[in-house]
């Protein structure tokens, strides 16, 4: 009975590290999306995805009925050069920080105007996916989170 507490207690404190540590870590160790052949312009498909993701992750508190807070810090981090740009979600945590999914735009492929992959820490965040998609053609997608 002990060492079946103690498992419980450890997965259930070692449940706010499990999401990794760096953006290569996330991008060697998380879930890829396919890779999406759009036709619009990239920096439309930047704009676009951008929006979504400011708008459905965002930081944000909560107001407890006790009287505490509840504090979401996941937060948009965009790095854009010539040849791709990477929308990182990640947060800083007690434990360092966690990095939750990445989205690549890029002209990699030759056949499309842009391309573009993101690449999710989890099911949480890999269900984003066909929105992030939705997002990128122009349409106005529901947040799942």
């Amino acid at each position: 009975m002990y060492k079946k507490f103690t498992g419980i207690v450890f997965l259930l404190l070692s449940g706010c590290s499990l999401h990794p540590y760096t953006k290569d870590e996330l991008l060697n160790t998380g879930v890829t999306s396919p890779e999406y052949c759009l036709t619009q312009e990239r920096a439309e498909v930047e704009k676009r995805v951008q929006s979504y993701l400011n708008h459905c992750f965002h930081p944000q508190v909560t107001e407890l009925t006790t009287g505490g807070r509840l504090v979401n810090t996941i937060q948009l981090k965009v790095d854009s050069n010539a040849d791709r740009s990477d929308m990182v979600l990640w947060a800083p945590t007690i434990y360092g920080s966690q990095f939750y999914m990445n989205v690549i735009v890029s002209e990699k492929n030759p056949a499309c105007k842009t391309t573009m992959t993101a690449v999710a820490s989890g099911w949480a965040f890999e269900r984003n996916f066909p929105k992030i998609l939705e997002s990128a053609k122009g349409e106005d997608p529901w947040c799942p989170l």
